[in-house]
């Protein structure tokens, strides 16, 4: 007996879902290294210096999207 196979949707190219209000979006290594102009090495270095704020799911680093926006206009402030 042959089964029909569907093809299954491409959810990496799909954008985020909205998230509502006040829930928090989290970011990995590489999206903070994009929205900072950083290499990921860089971002590791700055965690590892505990110089930016993260958290730790696992072994996963991840990164508070208002946290990251927070700290980056605190650091402009002090310039």
């Amino acid at each position: 007996m042959r089964t029909k196979l569907r093809a299954v949707p491409d959810v990496s190219t799909k954008p985020p879902a909205k998230l509502p209000p006040g829930v928090s979006q989290f970011l990995n290594v590489e999206e903070v290294a994009t929205m900072l102009r950083l290499s990921p090495k860089t971002v590791y270095n700055m965690v590892s210096q505990r110089r930016i704020p993260f958290r730790k799911a696992g072994h996963q680093l991840l990164f508070d999207q208002k946290e990251i926006e927070a700290w980056t206009k605190a650091g402009a402030d002090n310039q």
